[in-house]
Formats: structure tokens, C-alpha cells, sequence
């Protein structure tokens, strides 16, 4: 079974590195300061997005989701990088309502540490914290008063495990005007015929698009 994600995920790998062409772009800050900037594509391989993100030192995130027909995910991986190097790797699959995560933290290059988690809960919905406007662009296709939602990067941390699941509300407060709710953090998203325009968080960072 690791094999066979091992190779999948080195399949995924190629078709990141090979289908990313950028269609919008978006910028953080937190109050006047920024903190990095996203650009997401749909692309024939799913849902591509790559952050330049600075959490005291400048981090890379490139992801790829693939969601299925009923509109939840069935695929998502994530390569974290500091200074060109890999430092952690996500991988995870949905198949038949169970969701199978493996995370490779590269703490000795040659000998990453993976460590794998298993959900059994139907319909998760992935919103790991690197503003990846993708899974916000989904959730709200198919919009529902609550979500099963799971923040994969949580899952690196021991103390933050618990955390990592849980459900998630949507409120719509007007048209094209929404506030999500999780673990005492609300985020207020604005919209327009085009997606995403505003994400507004509650602890002051707010995540913009860029103006072509």
C-alpha cells in the first residue's frame, strides 16, 4: 500500500510541475503588511494552486486538487519548500466516504518521517491554512449550513491533531456574501461573477485578488 502511494504520488508530482499555466492572483496581508501572494489555475488535472507565503521564513506551497463529480475532493497533495528545499509533503486520497492522509516531513532529506491518518467521516472537505482559494471556490459551489472540513497541516503537529477535523459553518449573509466559522475563527468571503474578489479573517489577515 505505501508503494502504491508512493508512486501515485510521484505521478501527481509530474502533473503539477507540468500543468500549471496561472489564471488569477491574489495577495495577503496582514494590516499593511504582506504576507506572500497565491495564484490558482483550473487546469485539466484539477484545481492548481502556489503560494509564496512568509511565516519567518519564506515558504513555497504548491497543491493540486482533483475533485470528482459530486464536487467533493478526490485527491489532494501539497509540497512545502524553504530555501529550494523540500521540507514536508502532503498526500491525500478520498475513495469510497474514507479519507486517507500521509504526511513526509523531511527532516533528514534522504529519510523523510510519514506517518498516514485515516477519517472515516462521509463528504470532508479539505481547507488546509495556506489561503488555497481553490477549496474555498468549491465549498462554496455547492454551499451547506455546515462542513465536515479537515486541515491536513494541523496533522504535523501533535498538539494541534484534534483540531485538525471538525465541522465548519457557512452563513450567507447576502448576495454573494459569506462568513465561515471554525474553532473561533470566522472569515468573511466576497464574491463576484468571477469567484473569489475578498477573504477576510477575523485575526486582521485578509487575502485579496489582484487587479489585472
Amino acid at each position: 500500500m505505501r508503494a502504491y502511494i508512493l508512486k501515485l504520488f510521484l505521478l501527481l508530482n509530474v502533473l503539477l510541475v507540468t500543468s500549471v499555466f496561472f489564471g488569477a492572483e491574489y495577495v495577503a496581508r496582514i494590516g499593511e503588511m504582506e504576507l506572500g501572494r497565491i495564484k490558482t489555475q483550473l487546469t485539466k488535472n484539477g484545481w492548481i494552486s502556489v503560494s509564496e507565503i512568509q511565516y519567518g521564513e519564506t515558504y513555497l506551497v504548491e497543491t493540486r486538487t482533483l475533485y470528482g463529480a459530486n464536487g467533493m475532493f478526490q485527491i489532494y497533495e501539497a509540497t512545502f519548500k524553504t530555501g529550494g528545499e523540500i521540507v514536508a509533503k502532503i498526500l491525500a486520497t478520498q475513495k469510497m466516504m474514507r479519507t486517507t492522509i500521509t504526511l513526509y516531513a523531511y527532516y533528514d532529506p534522504k529519510n523523510p518521517s510519514v506517518k498516514t491518518f485515516n477519517f472515516s467521516e462521509p463528504n470532508l472537505v479539505i481547507l488546509d491554512n495556506n489561503f488555497i482559494i481553490p477549496h474555498f471556490e468549491m465549498m462554496l459551489r455547492m454551499p451547506h449550513p455546515k462542513f465536515q472540513i479537515l486541515i491536513p497541516q494541523a496533522l504535523f503537529n501533535p498538539s494541534k491533531t484534534e483540531k485538525a477535523s471538525g465541522i465548519a459553518e457557512l452563513k450567507r449573509l447576502e448576495k454573494n456574501i459569506y462568513v465561515l466559522s471554525y474553532e473561533g475563527t470566522d472569515i468573511k468571503i466576497i464574491t463576484d461573477k468571477d469567484g473569489i474578489v475578498k477573504m477576510e479573517y477575523s485575526n486582521g489577515i485578509t487575502v485579496e485578488r489582484v487587479k489585472k
